[in-house]
């Protein structure tokens, strides 16, 4: 499985000190760990509320290009997440929506 980088929330939700906050996380005594990966994704989630609030950055975080099919384009912007088998079964599915919108294009 290959991450390419951050998905769109998360560029809007993390900040370069919370990704350096958890950098340090293994380097810390065994007993700090949780609380210190507690106290990074309490301020994750205070960035995400602060994101969510602010209704413009939602909408353009929130929204994909309307053009085209948007199953698709979201089975392809999983693949970068998935394992190979994973990729697999989203090529099958991307296979059906596109077998299924050309039976519509073809009877309606």
């Amino acid at each position: 499985m290959e991450t390419t980088g951050l998905t769109p929330f998360d560029t809007m939700t993390q900040t370069r000190e919370l990704q350096m906050l958890k950098t340090i996380i293994p380097y810390m005594k065994e007993e700090q760990k949780k609380q210190f990966a507690i106290l990074i994704k309490y301020m994750e989630l205070q960035n995400t509320i602060q994101v969510f609030s602010q209704e413009d950055k939602v909408l353009s975080m929130c929204s994909v290009n309307e053009e085209g099919n948007g199953m698709l384009a979201m089975l392809n912007d999983l693949r970068q997440f998935c394992t190979d088998r994973e990729q697999e079964t989203l090529d099958m599915l991307a296979n059906m929506f596109s077998m299924m919108e050309t039976y519509e294009t073809i009877f309606n």
